[in-house]
């Protein structure tokens, strides 16, 4: 399928680039999370699709930044620190990929990884519980220590519109984690920003899509550069499936605004863990199932945002304007 694409591939590559897109828009993440073990599962080696797949969060991240910042929805600050943070995680994880790969020990663990970080983040986001705090009090309840010693010690940037300024070390802590995870697993990182952002950094679930997509688009552009010159880029499946997601992207995006936050936050959960599921199917090499199954799964997700986030509910809005 990769190796000469054919006029059928191409447009199969063209559609699950939109329905990837659809997916990003929704849920604020550059889609990789999905994408790179899905090109792993058709037959691309997994230092090969990781480098895709970034290369792909590049073109797909950069549109639906741009949408969110319009919204009013990125914290550019937060972003910027975050995105030229990651490098250094980045540029630690990824010489990593190329020596296992080296030793064909790259899609196991890989594939490992991806399952523990999905399950990990699926059910965490799934529990975690909307709280409202005041201004004082709204950092004091941080689950991790680390976190919690840093988050006074300046110097301090406002995160939130209406919230107290807050110390930046904890941002740059998650941004080198996010960066070191974004290098070794071919991810633009949304996947992993999203909950984060949402459980550690109390960011709303809106802000945290829009800020993170932003990161992404700064973070991207310098891994993907690091895995082009290795090799590790397919560059005309990678503008395919691009040329798809921008034209599914914008549905997502606007289907945001049609959800509250809690719903969001438990469909993106059920997604994670589901998403993990045909991972692991794929690790007990069961190809042909694992196949058909993360087909199915990112396909049937994107048809529930747009029938019944974008056009059931904008129907619902015009009924009720008329």
């Amino acid at each position: 399928m990769f190796q000469q694409i054919s006029i059928i591939s191409g447009l199969l590559l063209i559609l699950i680039g939109f329905n990837i897109g659809i997916l990003s828009g929704f849920f604020g993440v550059g889609g990789c999370f999905i994408l790179t073990p899905l090109l792993n599962i058709l037959g691309l080696p997994m230092a090969q699709a990781v480098g895709t797949g970034l290369f792909f969060a590049v073109i797909v991240s950069s549109l639906g930044g741009i949408k969110h910042y319009l919204a009013g929805n990125a914290l550019i600050k937060v972003s910027f620190i975050m995105g030229i943070v990651s490098f250094v995680g980045i540029r630690i994880s990824q010489p990593l990929v190329i020596y296992l790969d080296s030793l064909n020990l790259a899609d196991f663990y890989i594939r490992i990884l991806y399952i523990i970080l999905l399950l990990l983040l699926g059910f965490s986001t799934l529990k975690k519980k909307p709280v409202i705090l005041s201004n004082d009090a709204r950092f004091n309840l941080n689950p991790l220590r680390l976190f919690q010693k840093t988050k006074n010690v300046p110097p301090r940037i406002q995160i939130e519109p209406d919230a107290l300024p807050v110390s930046i070390w904890p941002i740059v802590l998650i941004a080198l984690l996010v960066g070191c995870l974004q290098g070794f697993l071919g991810v633009g990182g949304g996947f992993i920003l999203v909950p984060v952002l949402i459980i550690f950094l109390n960011m709303q679930p809106h802000h945290a899509v829009g800020t993170s997509l932003i990161t992404i688009v700064i973070s991207s552009i310098f891994a993907a550069f690091l895995y082009f010159q290795e090799g590790q880029v397919l560059i005309t499946v990678s503008l395919l499936l691009g040329f798809g997601s921008l034209m599914g992207v914008n549905f997502g995006v606007r289907a945001t605004r049609n959800i509250t936050g809690n719903n969001l936050k438990q469909l993106y959960s059920i997604f994670l863990l589901l998403t993990s599921v045909g991972i692991a199917i794929k690790s007990f090499n069961h190809d042909f199932i694992s196949i058909v199954y993360m087909l199915c799964l990112s396909f049937s997700i994107g048809i529930i945002i747009i029938y019944q986030y974008y056009f059931e509910r904008n129907n619902i809005n015009k009924t009720e304007t008329e």
